[in-house]
C-alpha cells in the first residue's frame, strides 16, 4: 500500500503543478485515472492477471461539460475500479432526470433535445424510452401485489386516450378504479386497457381485485354503463351500487331543447337533492315521477331514462349517513384523478404499445396517490357505516 500511496501523492502533486492549464472536469478526470490504475495494480498483485491497457470511457455529467476518462483493463477482463461507482452517480442523475422530465409528460425526444441542450451531450429518445421500461416492472410488481381485505367505496372510471395496437392507432378504454381503505386513506386498486368500455371487462377487474385478497367492498360508485351492477353482485354479492347522479343529470340535458335546459336542470337538482336526515328512497321516487308527469308532453321518452330496475342505483346513496352522501352521489372524485392523466399525457400525441400506455399511467397514478391519496385521508368518511339513528344520536 505505501507504494500506491506515494504513486498517488506524486500524481497529485502533478496535477497541482499544471492545475492553471487544467480545467475542472480535466483535473477530475485525471485523479480518477490515477485512483483506477491504483486499484488495478493492487489487483494485479493478489489475482493472476496482467494489465491490458485502458478504454476511453465518457459519462454525461450535471455540468456542461461531459466527462471523459480512460478505465484501465486486465486480460481477463475480470478487474472493475470502485471508483467507476463515483463517476456512475453523475449518470445515474442523468437517468433519474430524464425519467422525472418523460413522467411530467415531456416526449422522449423534447427530453433529448433538452438534454443535449443543457449537457452538450444527447440522450437517445430510444435511452429515454427504453429507460422507461423500468416502469413496467413496477407495475408488474404492483398487479400482483395483496390487497387489503376491506374497503367502504370503490370509485370506477374509464378514460380514453390514444395508443397503437399492431399497424393501427385508436382511442382506447383505460379502466381506472381506486378505493377509500378503513383508515379513511384511498389507494389505486385498478388500472387496465381495453379498446372498448364495457361491463363484462368490468367483471374481469373485479375478479382480479378478490384474488388479490379484497373480500369486501360496501360500495361501488359509477356511471350509467348497462350491465354493470350484474357484473358488481356477480363478484361481490353484498356490495351496494351508486350510478352517478351527474352522469343522468347530464345524459338528460344533452336530450333537452336549449331553452328549457335552465327550469328542466333546476327541477333535476330538486329530484337528487337528498342530503338531509330525513331524505327517504321512496320520498326521492315519487319526486322523480312528479318530475316526468311535468315533462312528459314536451319530452314523452323521458321516463326511459327513469326505468324501474335501475332507478333505484341513483338513489342508493340515502341509505348512507348525510355526511357523506355529496362524496358518494357522483364519480368526481374520480374524475379529478382522470385530469391529472389527462393533463400529463396530452403532450404525447399516442402511445407506442397498451403496455408503454399503461406502464406511464401506472407512474402517474401511484404518484399522485403517494402526494395526495395517502397524504390527506378523507376524514368524513369515518361517518359512512353509521346509519341515520346513530347520526341522530351522536
Amino acid at each position: 500500500m505505501p507504494k500506491y500511496k506515494k504513486i498517488l501523492e506524486s500524481s497529485i502533486k502533478n496535477l497541482r503543478s499544471s492545475l492553471t492549464e487544467l480545467s475542472l472536469d480535466q483535473f477530475l478526470a485525471s485523479t480518477i485515472d490515477s485512483l483506477m490504475e491504483i486499484e488495478r495494480g493492487e489487483y494485479l498483485e493478489q489475482a493472476k492477471d496482467k494489465g491490458n491497457g485502458f478504454y476511453g470511457r465518457a459519462f454525461n455529467s450535471l455540468r456542461k461539460n461531459c466527462l471523459q476518462i480512460n478505465v484501465p483493463r486486465t486480460r481477463t477482463g475480470e478487474f472493475s475500479p470502485n471508483t467507476l461507482e463515483l463517476v456512475k452517480i453523475n449518470q445515474e442523475q442523468v437517468n433519474e432526470l430524464c425519467l422525472s422530465l418523460y413522467k411530467k409528460g415531456m416526449t422522449s425526444r423534447d427530453i433529448s433535445d433538452l438534454i443535449k441542450e443543457m449537457f452538450g451531450e444527447g440522450v437517445s429518445a430510444t435511452k429515454i424510452t427504453n429507460l422507461a421500461k423500468v416502469f413496467h416492472k413496477f407495475r408488474d410488481a404492483w398487479e400482483n401485489s395483496q390487497l387489503d381485505k376491506h374497503y367502504l367505496v370503490s370509485f370506477c372510471d374509464c378514460i380514453f386516450i390514444t395508443v397503437r395496437r399492431g399497424d393501427s392507432y385508436s382511442r382506447e378504454a383505460i379502466y381506472v378504479s381506486y378505493g377509500v381503505r378503513t383508515d379513511f386513506k384511498r389507494e389505486i386498486l385498478a388500472l387496465s386497457i381495453n379498446p372498448t368500455e364495457g361491463a363484462s371487462e368490468w367483471g374481469q377487474i373485479f375478479e382480479k381485485l378478490k384474488k388479490r385478497g379484497i373480500e369486501k367492498i360496501d360500495l361501488f360508485v359509477a356511471d350509467g354503463l348497462s350491465g354493470l351492477e350484474e357484473e358488481i353482485h356477480r363478484v361481490f354479492s353484498e356490495s351496494k351500487f351508486q350510478k352517478c347522479v351527474v352522469h343522468k343529470m347530464r345524459n338528460i340535458l344533452n336530450k333537452t331543447r336549449p331553452k328549457d335546459k335552465a327550469a328542466m336542470a333546476e327541477d333535476l337538482k330538486e329530484v337528487f337533492d337528498n342530503f338531509s336526515s330525513d331524505s327517504t328512497t321512496e320520498k326521492a321516487l315519487k319526486k322523480a315521477d312528479k318530475f316526468c308527469k311535468k315533462w312528459k308532453d314536451k319530452y314523452p321518452n323521458l321516463k326511459r331514462f327513469f326505468q324501474e330496475e335501475t332507478i333505484e342505483y341513483y338513489f342508493t346513496y340515502i341509505d348512507f349517513n348525510p355526511k357523506v352522501r355529496r362524496m358518494i352521489y357522483t364519480t368526481n372524485s374520480i374524475e379529478n384523478l382522470n385530469r391529472i392523466i389527462r393533463k400529463a399525457t396530452k403532450n404525447k400525441l399516442s402511445f407506442e404499445s397498451p403496455d408503454n400506455l399503461l406502464d406511464y399511467v401506472f407512474m402517474i397514478t401511484k404518484e399522485f396517490e403517494e402526494k395526495n391519496f395517502m397524504k390527506y385521508p378523507v376524514s368524513n368518511f369515518k361517518y359512512f357505516n353509521f346509519n341515520k339513528s346513530q347520526t341522530q344520536l351522536s
